[in-house]
């Protein structure tokens, strides 16, 4: 979980500075009501001008947790996809692999 936590940060700012807060925070609830169609504990995910904050998810199993986590910021990603681009997309995809420790 605490891996989300941070590319969760990670996003936050780095796209916020892209894209501007009000745009930020559209894409943040859009994700967030995707999120909620396939999991309705994504309720739990909250987010302001201030960041992003995954605590109340730890309510959760701890599977249950990353499942909920991933799904959502994928769904953050497919929508700064759809929002600026698919190459800036893959790009923050791949940074955040390299951020998770994947190959």
């Amino acid at each position: 979980m605490h891996r989300y936590k941070e590319m969760t940060m990670e996003i936050f700012q780095s796209v916020t500075q892209a894209i501007g807060i009000h745009a930020m925070l559209l894409v943040l609830e859009h994700a967030r009501w995707k999120t909620r169609q396939q999991y309705e504990e994504a309720a739990l995910i909250e987010f302001s001008e201030e960041g992003i904050s995954l605590v109340r998810l730890e309510q959760l199993s701890p599977e249950k947790t990353e499942e909920i986590a991933h799904f959502f910021l994928m769904s953050i990603v497919a929508t700064l996809g759809r929002l600026v681009g698919i190459q800036i997309a893959s790009q923050l995809t791949e940074q955040l692999k390299v951020y998770a420790g994947e190959s």
